[in-house]
């Protein structure tokens, strides 16, 4: 009696293995789950370099970000390299003004690039 509950363990298992196999070799691009993750981001970011030390979570003054540029891809901006600060962020088109400012303290949407 255990052999065959030990058998019908092992089939089960084997078959949960060869469907998972099957599904993480699948092409990721037919996948419409992996499709939506991979989708290239649509929203116009109005992206700054930020000085000072503010971390990912903290808002940041209209003095401390210069604006880049407008775009779904972040500008690279200059001496990001570290994990501590932001050093360019995201901002949507409701926290900026029309000529490119913050308006006032905003948190970022996204931080694309950090310095220590």
């Amino acid at each position: 009696m255990f052999k065959n509950k030990l058998k019908a363990i092992v089939a089960l298992f084997t078959v949960l293995l060869i469907a998972g196999a099957a599904f993480a070799f699948t092409d990721a691009i037919k996948h419409p789950i992996l499709k939506v993750i991979n989708k290239k981001p649509t929203t116009n970011y109005r992206w700054f370099q930020i000085s000072g030390n503010r971390t990912p979570a903290q808002s940041v003054a209209s003095a401390n970000a210069a604006y880049i540029s407008t775009g779904t891809t972040a500008p690279t901006g200059t001496g990001c390299s570290g994990s501590t600060y932001q050093c360019v962020s995201g901002f949507d088109s409701t926290q900026v003004n029309a000529s490119n400012h913050l308006i006032g303290s905003q948190t970022p949407q996204v931080v694309a690039y950090t310095k220590n």
